[in-house]
């Protein structure tokens, strides 16, 4: 029986044959490539007249419709997707289809290709992963009703046809009318097909399970779905993860979940207390705390103890129902354990971890993250060939500061922190890099980078602050025309009035770049949200310094005495590392009024 089919050369006077239409080479039918599937400009003109399916035999005729089984996927699903199906559905394929099967389509690189392709992984992939095929009215695997004549319902009828036929049967209906179909849909193929006799196979009917899925743009990774499961039986659940590891999203996904079953849901940032943990009777409250302790760093030092208080007693106060799930920094968590002993981040039952990406899983990702990064503006952009495996081998070089998913997002806004050897080693260094080349070459998108940095939030239509004006003389009117410049670092808040930067290590990264800078030293003292300077940074002789420091160097220090004492921001500074430094203390203690300076330092 049928286990491999070619193509015969045809007389210059016929049409092409099918084969050569679905790849472009024919001169009178060209095919426009999209993410999905290949589609037809117009429909293939048939040129010869003398072709008669009638005076072909049944093997012939079943040949035939094998071989549009082939042109079929061809036309549904192209080479690049074919490639993530390997990925996508790695375990599935695995457990159904020998490897000596598998390796024509992990080896796939040209339209071909598609004719070394098993007739049973054909079939399969046309049920399984082509999602504009419309399934039979009876589902796949069951013979369908006469009147169901749509795509799906004659692959089903050609699987079911040709293995009755290894049973050795002869007579079939509707043979002929799927032939016409399938003509109609894709046109004629050649009459030269040549078979090779080589067996009766039947073709096979399996479901393939995808790795994983997605649901409303998240990709439900096992770390979330072990979050969603914890959270049933525990009333605490902490997300451990590097920066950019995904805990926000998933912090996020567990937010609409819970919203969906009618709790209520509460939101905070980086500090919780007892009164946080309240909950009425009858009531119930998901409350989700991302970036605890610190967003940057371990800051929050003078609310450190009431933050510990609400971890150690998760008691539900006010007899309501009660969940709490945290996300906190890898680096921030390694120095909370040096230094502390906080029983509830010891609980190895509530800390998740979710650094941890499957290739599906991270393949999802970043092809979510590719559409809507540089390669969307530039439809000939080569980022838009790059393909997983490629993808694959860069992660290996990440040395674990920050997530993959944070990685993949940079790859697809800044393709030289992919094709550069060595950057992904060190990613801050890679964008301070970016930053110089900004200032170097377009100062004004720089300085309205690092205002909007500062601020943390840009509002449209609000009078930029009057310090603004020393970056360069920026306004209003310089952002707004200008913000669409930077979309590759901006993202806009839902009510789409507002403005912040993608994420958290493109705000480190800037603020590194101007606290090594002179010009800018004493602007990002003077007028940076507070919140960034606690956590970033740091004293000389920090015994605890994590790759999200900033070391304040000596000449600094009167700007930031100047801003502690002129805006009374001493309560930031109480049980901070900073105080280790004597020169820094003693200058601060001497500007001081002594009864601020006696409330800062007490316990």
């Amino acid at each position: 029986m049928l286990n491999h089919i070619s193509v015969g050369k045809k007389d210059d006077n016929e049409d092409s044959a099918l084969m050569n239409v679905t790849t472009g080479t024919d001169g009178g039918a060209t095919f426009e490539a999209n993410d999905t599937y290949m589609e037809p400009f117009h429909r293939v003109q048939v040129l010869n007249e003398q072709f008669s399916w009638n005076n072909k035999d049944v093997f012939w005729k079943l040949t035939a419709l094998r071989y549009y089984l082939m042109v079929t996927l061809k036309h549904h699903i192209g080479i690049d997707e074919l490639k993530d199906v390997t990925v996508l559905f790695k375990t599935s394929l695995l457990q159904h289809f020998k490897e000596s099967i598998l390796k024509e389509l992990y080896d796939i690189n040209s339209w071909d290709d598609y004719a070394k392709l098993d007739i049973s992984l054909l079939y399969n992939l046309l049920r399984n992963v082509c999602k504009h095929i419309p399934s039979p009215t009876r589902g796949w695997g069951y013979d369908p009703p006469s009147d169901d004549v749509n795509l799906g319902a004659d692959i089903e009828r050609i699987r079911s046809i040709w293995n009755r036929y290894c049973d050795s049967e002869t007579e079939f209906m509707h043979l002929d009318d799927i032939f016409v179909r399938m003509f109609d849909r894709f046109g004629r193929i050649s009459e030269d097909v040549e078979v090779q006799d080589s067996g009766s196979e039947k073709i096979m009917s399996v479901e393939l399970k995808p790795e994983c899925s997605v649901n409303d743009r998240v990709v439900l990774t096992k770390a979330i779905k072990l979050v969603l499961s914890s959270l049933k039986k525990e009333t605490f659940v902490i997300v451990k993860g590097a920066v950019g590891s995904g805990k926000s999203t998933c912090l996020k996904y567990v937010d609409e979940h819970y919203r969906g079953k009618e709790w209520e849901v509460k939101w905070k940032e980086e500090i919780i207390t007892l009164r946080d943990l309240y909950v009425q009777e009858n009531k119930k409250l998901l409350l989700c705390c991302d970036n605890l302790f610190g967003a940057y760093n371990r800051g929050q030092f003078a609310s450190t103890s009431e933050i510990i208080e609400a971890l150690e007693n998760p008691g539900q106060e006010g007899g309501g129902n009660l969940k709490v799930v945290l996300a906190i920094h890898d680096h921030v968590y390694d120095e909370l354990q040096k230094s502390l002993n906080i029983k509830a981040l010891q609980n190895k039952r509530v800390v998740i971890d979710v650094n941890e990406f499957s290739d599906a899983e991270m393949l999802l990702i970043f092809n979510d993250q590719r559409k809507r990064g540089h390669c969307t503006r530039d439809l000939r952009c080569w980022f838009r060939n790059v393909d997983f495996r490629s993808l694959h081998d860069a992660l290996k070089e990440n040395p674990g500061k920050i997530g993959d998913p944070l990685l993949t997002l940079l790859y697809s806004n800044f393709h030289n922190l992919f094709s550069e050897n060595g950057a992904t080693q060190n990613i801050v260094k890679e964008l301070c890099t970016i930053y110089q080349n900004m200032l170097d070459n377009n100062p004004e998108l720089f300085h309205i980078l690092l205002y909007i940095m500062m601020v943390g939030d840009h509002e449209f239509k609000k009078k930029l602050p009057d310090w603004a004006a020393e970056l360069g003389g920026i306004n209003n009117e310089n952002v707004e025309q200008n913000v669409c410049h930077l979309d590759a670092f901006l993202v806009g808040r839902i009510d789409g009035q507002r403005l912040q930067l993608k994420h958290d290590i493109f705000s480190f990264a800037l603020f590194k770049f101007c606290a090594n800078h002179t010009k800018y030293q004493s602007l990002l003292l003077q007028h940076c949200q507070f919140q960034m300077i606690e956590e970033i940074m740091r004293p000389v002789s920090s015994p605890a310094q994590s790759d999200f420091c900033v070391i304040l160097k000596e000449e600094m220090f009167p700007d930031l005495v100047s801003r502690i004492v002129g805006q009374n921001l001493h309560m930031y500074m109480k049980s901070h590392p900073l105080l280790d430094n004597l020169e820094f203390k003693d200058l601060l203690k001497n500007k001081s009024s002594p009864d601020v300076w006696k409330t800062m330092i007490s316990n």
